[in-house]
């Protein structure tokens, strides 16, 4: 036999550590299109990747770090 292991999920409304992260990244309008653009943490968290989802645009910045 295997032992099982069971992981938690996050309850509906609960905010986990990467959505934490997102929520204090601003948002960014599409250069071409103007709609709102998705976000996501990529390379450890160093970086802010927004992928625009009506023509696919892409734009990668580097997260400043928090001072103090």
């Amino acid at each position: 036999m295997t032992a099982m292991t069971t992981h938690s999920s996050p309850r509906p409304g609960q905010v986990t550590a990467p959505d934490a992260a997102l929520a204090a990244i601003p948002d960014r309008n599409c250069t071409w299109c103007k709609v709102p653009m998705a976000k996501r943490l990529v390379g450890g968290g160093a970086y802010i990747h927004y992928t625009c989802p009506k023509c696919i645009f892409q734009h990668t910045s580097k997260r400043e770090k928090k001072s103090g």
